[in-house]
């Protein structure tokens, strides 16, 4: 773990908050093409910052605060504006919302009042995917001829989001009570 701020991961994680207005533009300008562009370059940027930071020891204080910060704020944007475009149902993007923004506080206020990093849960992380793979399932189907998903896969992704929700609370406060 290193105090840089310049590494190849923290650029790519730039990067990738860099296009949230991009993104948010493309999807106000109904440009679901361009959108679907940026979503993609942005999960490159992802896989490729981690990998980067793993692999080639560029690890950085700043990168592990930043990395889930550019997650969140594109999962935020892309929900919003899919709300917004109506683009899924508004009961599952309240679920999932809801879910997202209670984890970052969680995790924003443990970060600032202990300093300490929140670790991401097994159920945490497939509900976050379980999210990225069905929004990114609907962007798809907006730009090419495929099915659009049934009900059953938005109530198993907001299940996942309940629970995991569910299970980060339990945490936090299991951790506030052993350091009492």
């Amino acid at each position: 773990m290193n105090d840089k701020i310049i590494t190849i991961p923290n650029i790519l994680t730039f990067v990738r908050i860099f296009l949230v207005p991009f993104f948010v533009i493309a999807m106000n300008s109904k440009d679901y093409s361009l959108a679907l562009k940026i979503v993609i370059i942005a999960g490159l940027t992802d896989s490729f910052d981690g990998f980067i930071a793993r692999n080639f020891h560029q690890a950085s204080k700043l990168g592990i605060f930043l990395d889930p910060l550019a997650d969140k704020l594109l999962l935020i944007s892309i929900m919003i504006t899919f709300y917004i475009n109506k683009l899924a149902p508004g009961w599952f993007i309240s679920v999932v919302f809801i879910r997202d923004v209670c984890v970052a506080i969680g995790w924003l206020e443990s970060y600032l009042r202990k300093k300490k990093m929140l670790k991401p849960t097994i159920l945490g992380k497939t509900s976050s995917a379980a999210q990225v793979i069905i929004f990114g399932y609907i962007l798809l189907s907006t730009n090419f001829d495929i099915p659009t998903l049934s009900e059953f896969w938005y109530f198993l992704v907001s299940f996942l989001s309940i629970a995991s929700l569910v299970q980060y609370i339990f945490i936090r406060f299991r951790d506030d009570k052993v350091m009492s």
